[in-house]
This record gives C-alpha cells, structure tokens and sequence, in this order.
C-alpha cells in the first residue's frame, strides 16, 4: 500500500470518528459522551485482543515489544514522533505531530479527540498484554505540546 494510501485511509478514519462523536455528544448530551467512552473501550479492547490473538498464532511473545514492532496498523507518514527510550520493559515516546488531532482541531473536535486519547491507547494496550501500565500524562488534543506515553511492563 502506498504512503499516500495510508495518509488518506487515516485521515478518512479521523474524519469518521470526529463526526460521528460529535453527533452522539452534541444530540445526548452527557449520556452520548458516557456511550461514546464506552465504544473507544470496546474498540480499544477488540483491537487489542485481535492483535494479541494474531500474536500467538504467529509464535510471537506477548509484550511489549510484539506489541509496538508488530502493530497493526501502518502508521500516517506525517505523524511526528520520537521513540527517547525504548527497551524490552518500557517506552517512553513523544509525538508532536498526530494527524489525527490535526482533523479533529480543524473540525472543532478536540473535545471528543480527547477521549479517544484518554480511552483507546489504555483499552488497546492493557486488553493486549494486561500487566502494562499505560500512562499519557500529555496529550496534545488537551492543548499540550506533544503527547507523551509512558508505557511500561513487568520485567520477565
């Protein structure tokens, strides 16, 4: 699949989202925000279930390092980031430029942006391997600079 393939299916994907969360937000109100949360999880959760099955089938261990070089998804070749420090038990990794966030901050979204952020990586990651913790304590659709994950597990 071409670069340019995949920037536009992902540009397609944020799009999508952004306007269907925001409908469900804007015509429900608080209960629309609470079902919009509670389907970021359940995608979160299939995706990372269906990666860790893929995993084991493919003979690969299930950790961290599996999870991020065998993702399962191409990533947007505009996406800024920065992988500081990468071992077998911890990622540390910083993006400045998420082309998702770039939609949904043109489109006046960053406000359900922000709760794909806050709920997806956690359901994603933490459904794949259950022992990772997953911390995002800056996130660039809460008006930070970058994001910045801090992603860790147990060491085997």
């Amino acid at each position: 699949m071409a670069q340019d393939d995949i920037a536009e299916f992902a540009d397609l994907w944020a799009l999508m989202y952004s306007t269907m969360a925001r409908e469900m937000v804007d015509s429900f109100g608080e209960e629309g925000k609470a079902a919009l949360i509670r389907a970021i999880q359940n995608y979160g959760k299939i995706r990372g279930e269906r990666l860790r099955k893929r995993h084991e089938e493919e003979g690969r261990p299930i950790n961290m390092r599996s999870l991020f070089d065998h993702y399962d998804l191409p990533g947007h070749p505009e996406t800024e980031k920065d992988r500081v420090e990468y071992t077998d038990n911890f990622l540390r990794s910083y993006t400045y430029l998420c082309t998702h966030e770039r939609i949904w901050r043109e489109r006046g979204c960053n406000d359900v942006g922000l709760l794909y952020c806050q709920y997806f990586h956690h359901a994603f990651w933490q459904t794949y391997r259950p022992d990772i913790d997953v911390q995002i304590p800056e996130i660039l659709t809460k008006d930070d600079k970058h994001c910045l994950f801090l992603v860790k597990q147990p060491e085997e």
